[in-house]
């Protein structure tokens, strides 16, 4: 019989692709034939940020690299780049998640805001070393900013709706693993 830890993990994982999926599904959706003058924001990447900052592991980097990937492939971005990034900046708010548990709010805003900034601005300045085409600088800024402002709505559907809360120092078994 498999544990409920294990079924937990697994129905977390689940869900978190699910939820990708349905995200990537609106994007490509032909809703609107004319193009926005807004960029929308990268609500896979809050979700995937707020979900590695409470539960590191109900979204492991595999799965991460799956997703954007796919994602690179849909958007029809340069395969690999963006998705690399995004699997470099959770990893390094995977590693700092022991020290965000205790912090505030805040404190870990700012540095969801450190880490999408510092992929942003790599992701502009490899495509530009590459001479890529690129959108504008200040549609990416845009973005940039909306995705910011829609992290904290992005945490709060997590905590509320799908119960996705940081790890209590309660929550460790017997071996003093996390649960």
């Amino acid at each position: 019989m498999v544990d409920q830890r294990t079924t937990r993990r697994w129905g977390y994982r689940g869900l978190y692709l699910g939820l990708c999926g349905a995200l990537m599904f609106l994007h490509i959706l032909p809703v609107d034939l004319v193009a926005g003058r807004w960029p929308g924001p990268d609500l896979m990447l809050c979700l995937t940020f707020a979900w590695v900052l409470r539960r590191p592991r109900f979204v492991p980097v595999w799965l991460i690299a799956a997703v954007f990937l796919l994602a690179d492939m849909l958007y029809m971005r340069p395969p690999g780049l963006w998705a690399a990034l995004v699997v470099i900046a959770v990893e390094v708010l995977r590693a700092r998640e022991t020290q965000n548990r205790e912090t505030a709010f805040s404190v870990e805003w700012a540095t969801v805001a450190a880490a999408l900034a510092a992929i942003t601005l790599a992701d502009r300045a490899i495509l530009a070393l590459t001479m890529v085409d690129q959108v504008s600088l200040w549609l990416t800024l845009l973005q940039l900013v909306f995705t910011l402002l829609v992290y904290p709505l992005v945490v709060v559907v997590s905590r509320v709706v799908f119960g996705v809360r940081r790890i209590t120092p309660g929550e460790l078994d017997a071996l003093g693993a996390r649960t």
